[in-house]
């Protein structure tokens, strides 16, 4: 399967409710390998800032989207997006590649169509794109950096306006791989290895078994990936795991909602002499989490039950807990941008009541003397102080502790848990809280 076809593909897909990231992950081994990396970056670059294209789409188009059929407004998007952010591809490759995706997909009535706009588009679309960039008003940088326009008016709330654009820019931003090497893997030896692969690679200098990358390879062609010596995770998500292994020496250790293993992976290779249980409610991440504990060779101290976690009772009473808990994952808009799409304020209320639920059933179940790290993948109060701050009212026994490291990205909640900005492209918003339940 050719690039540009393989892109229009799985951007169909994710507009029938699918995730990017899924559907390239199905369709990967059938693209030219050439292609690849233009499929990922097209399809990403078109999803990160989607509703600027719409806007550039209706500008320069006669008829409304809606008026055409899927596969040339998808391709409209797409070409529009490769048209803005890809400096070094050729447009007539560009415009050619699409018309002839769309005569293989049968639909040829529109093809005089997409050439038009996509050329008019490159003529005439840079000055409006500037202007936008340029504009001092939170509504036009929110469009430009392709964040939702009621996101942006949630933080002007909660922090101000100056702040608000600065984390729409941070938001909106590309992001890079960073790489959580496994216990006993030399950094300096893997960056070798990485590099010689024909790839970028450099040692973090905030995480001391962490490597940066200047692209966003395909997890399985990592080198040492199938051994086991790497994992792809942001810099804020392995903070988390790092934080409550600092607390929590040992013991037995629940995973409340532990996804696709990432951080149940990292618990246990951080701490060989712990039992870990971990929960899900859906049995195909508790799959995918099983094979990563498999891949990390720690299947042995990890267990795993699907269930809801407001019901599932532990086979022990944890030492620690660490419960990342669902929410609209907005400091990884820029990574998983189809998400921010399907969110809206209603939902954020929604996530914030049961993440409270959730928090208590975790405090509820821990035992005396032990830490509970709440953590998200969230920039909004909602779902992150608020959250805290109602469960630490109706519980005295819990008290939060120190975050044990510290960085410019790193700011102090209001009034609980530690907020990390997307400062950097390694670096995702994220928040935690570690508590701890007195004797």
């Amino acid at each position: 399967m050719r690039g540009l076809e393989a892109a229009l593909s799985i951007y169909g897909e994710v507009q029938k409710g699918g995730f990017a990231s899924e559907a390239l992950r199905k369709i990967y081994s059938d693209i030219a390998p050439g292609d690849r990396k233009l499929v990922g970056t097209l399809v990403y670059c078109t999803l990160r800032r989607q509703t600027l294209w719409k806007a550039v789409l209706l500008k320069y188009c006669r008829r409304q989207p809606r008026a055409l059929p899927q596969t040339t407004a998808n391709a409209l998007m797409i070409g529009i997006a490769g048209i803005a952010e890809l400096r070094h591809f050729a447009l007539p490759v560009l415009v050619n590649g699409l018309v002839q995706a769309i005569k293989n997909s049968g639909d040829v009535k529109d093809i005089g169509l997409v050439n038009a706009v996509l050329h008019t588009v490159a003529d005439e679309s840079a000055g409006f794109l500037e202007g936008l960039k340029r504009s001092s008003a939170l509504r036009d940088q929110a469009l430009y950096w392709g964040v939702p326009g009621w996101a942006a008016a949630q933080w002007s709330k909660e922090l101000s306006i100056a702040e608000a654009k600065k984390l729409v820019r941070a938001v909106g931003m590309k992001t890079y791989l960073s790489l959580r090497l496994s216990r006993g893997v030399e950094r300096e030896e893997y960056i070798k290895r990485y590099n010689a692969s024909g790839r970028r690679g450099w040692a973090s200098p905030f995480l001391e078994f962490s490597v940066r990358t200047a692209a966003n390879p395909y997890p399985v062609d990592l080198p040492g990936f199938g051994e086991g010596m790497v994992m792809p995770q942001s810099e804020s998500s392995m903070l988390a795991a790092d934080l409550l292994a600092g607390y929590a020496k040992g013991g037995r250790i629940l995973d409340m909602c532990c996804g696709r293993g990432v951080k149940t992976g990292q618990l246990a290779d951080t701490m060989p002499g712990a039992r870990i249980e971990a929960w899900d409610l859906s049995e195909k991440k508790i799959n995918a989490a099983r094979f990563e504990v498999v891949r990390m060779k720690a299947e042995s101290r990890v267990e795993f039950k699907s269930g809801d976690a407001l019901e599932l009772v532990p086979d022990e009473e944890p030492d620690a807990i660490l419960l990342d808990a669902p929410c609209s994952g907005s400091g990884t808009w820029g990574r998983h941008p189809e998400s921010k799409w399907r969110m809206s304020p209603e939902q954020i209320q929604k996530n914030g009541e049961l993440q409270k639920k959730l928090l208590e059933r975790a405090a509820s179940l821990l035992k005396p003397g032990g830490f509970l790290l709440y953590s998200t993948c969230s920039l909004f109060r909602e779902e992150n102080e608020k959250v805290v701050a109602d469960v630490m009212g109706r519980h005295p026994e819990l008290i939060e502790m120190p975050h044990l490291r510290n960085a410019a990205f790193m700011h102090k909640g209001k009034p609980y848990g530690t907020v990390i900005f997307p400062a950097l492209p390694w670096v995702d918003g994220f928040y935690t809280a570690l508590l701890a339940k007195r004797k």
